[in-house]
């Protein structure tokens, strides 16, 4: 502190010549609105008091080179009566910015990706936070992503950006799954007693399904007893650009598809996955005579080849 000892004086400037046995110090970090030291004088534009560093920037003007916003020099007098100097560069804080990701918002199966972001200000912020939003019953809480956690790892680097001084956040997500889709904030703050700053940035990544496949059951082969109301089962893929357009039961060789109502019910259910359907067919009062047989479930969609699955229907006499 410049103003703790009687015997220093101190001058605020523009620059400091490294003249008379001056040397610069480390460099310093101020908030643009706190105090300057009281016993320091204004190298430039009189002596009048000056409250803050910013007033003491406008009357000094800027500085040279843009090395820093300014300079302090320190001249202190020992009992033997020599004397020593030191210039220390100010440097202002600037609130931070977060800056526009280069990051695409597609996940893809197996696939890894890396979600960016960038932040300016000064000083630079030392860490950079993750959050993944997740939704408890209906409200909505921030998860704080730590290395490891489901196979993901942050990463930081000071680069220049665009012209621009800033930390580069990463966070790497491992082989692409549907639980990766959501929204990640990345969030940077100050660690700097009496001054506070922080920015984020917001990402949402979506989850791409893969190319349909044929659709899928469980068993090709279902026993019913005579009179039970039994179903019939296909998984179906599904994808963001529509498909299927259609969906269809048929029995045997027949060349019209079933219908609900009456004898049957057909159905369309979500699962725990976007990417897949159940598509139900419920056969009641099953007999032998009427219901035995195999039945098959129709995948269709435009441009696409008819994907079909097959269940052989077995009813007790």
């Amino acid at each position: 502190d410049a103003s703790s000892a009687p015997s220093t004086k101190c001058e605020i400037k523009s620059s400091c010549p490294l003249s008379a046995g001056c040397q610069f110090t480390n460099q310093m970090i101020v908030d643009p609105g706190s105090t300057i030291p009281t016993n320091c004088s204004i190298f430039a534009g009189g002596k009048g008091k000056v409250v803050t560093w910013n007033q003491a920037k406008q009357r000094v003007g800027t500085s040279n080179g843009g090395v820093s916003d300014l300079v302090l020099k320190k001249v202190s007098s020992s009992a033997s009566g020599s004397y020593s100097c030191e210039c220390t560069s100010v440097n202002f804080t600037r609130k931070y910015t977060s800056l526009l990701t280069s990051t695409p918002n597609i996940i893809k199966k197996h696939k890894t990706i890396d979600l960016k972001c960038y932040f300016s200000g000064w000083p630079l912020p030392s860490t950079v936070e993750w959050y993944k939003e997740q939704w408890l019953v209906s409200n909505v809480t921030y998860k704080l992503i730590t290395n490891g956690t489901k196979g993901m790892y942050q990463e930081q680097k000071q680069t220049r950006w665009n012209g621009i001084e800033t930390l580069h956040s990463i966070l790497h997500l491992p082989s692409g799954t549907e639980d990766q889709e959501g929204f990640y904030t990345c969030k940077a703050k100050s660690n700097i007693t009496g001054w506070s700053s922080s920015a984020s940035y917001t990402i949402q990544m979506i989850y791409e399904c893969p190319l349909p496949q044929s659709p899928t059951v469980s068993s090709s082969q279902i026993s019913a007893s005579k009179f039970s109301n039994t179903s019939l089962t296909c998984l179906v893929d599904t994808d963001e650009s529509g498909c299927p357009e259609e969906l269809y039961w048929f029995k045997n060789n027949d060349q019209t598809s079933l219908a609900s109502g009456g004898k049957y019910n057909i159905a369309l259910k979500n699962t725990h996955t976007k990417c897949q359907q159940e598509f139900i067919l419920t056969i009641f009062n099953a007999t032998k005579n009427d219901d035995e047989g195999r039945y098959s479930c129709h995948w269709m969609c435009e441009y696409e080849d008819t994907k079909k699955a097959f269940i052989d229907l077995k009813v007790s006499a």
